[in-house]
């Protein structure tokens, strides 16, 4: 190999690593927007799999977001998803694995309940038909805190590492 071919090589590695972070941040902004067909379009729904650990596992997407359109799409549910910390690997010249660190923030509106989650993704990429898709996608829970409000006085339900979600209760 060539230093010319090395060069290439490294600057089609940064290019793709950049390229899997803007579809993880697509993820997430679709999920906060309750883009259905936006979160569908980060997948290879051919071959995937998503470990959400207490919300579950799947390899059906309809089976997902079914299950993410009961848990997330009201209108009184005001969520975001904060990724950070990429740390991008690549494997071969059209797959890659990822982890990152995630703080999730819900407001629950009508019922004056917050979450704050925190965690990490372990991802699996490949580049299907010249794009990059999650193949696989394990969010591990490390902290969680929910809060809620009854006349103006704000009362800690749940605090530490267990799961548990605002829909739940």
């Amino acid at each position: 190999m060539t230093q010319k071919d090395d060069l290439a090589s490294r600057v089609q590695a940064l290019e793709d690593i950049e390229a899997i972070k803007r579809l993880k941040a697509r993820w997430w902004f679709a999920c906060d927007t309750r883009d259905i067909a936006g979160m569908r379009g980060c997948y290879d729904e051919s071959d995937f799999l998503i470990d959400f650990g207490f919300i579950g596992e799947f390899t059906d997407m309809d089976a997902f977001i079914d299950v993410f359109e009961s848990l997330a799409c009201h209108p009184t549910h005001v969520d975001m998803h904060h990724g950070t910390a990429p740390e991008i690997e690549m494997t071969g010249p059209d797959t890659a694995k990822g982890r990152w660190r995630m703080r999730f923030q819900l407001l629950e509106t009508a019922l004056k309940q917050v979450q704050l989650m925190s965690g990490y993704y372990e991802d699996e990429y490949a580049r299907v038909e010249g794009e990059w898709k999650m193949r696989v996608s394990k969010y591990t829970l490390m902290s969680n805190l929910f809060l809620s409000s009854a006349e103006g006085v704000v009362a800690i339900e749940q605090i530490g590492s267990a799961p548990g979600l605002v829909t739940e209760q």
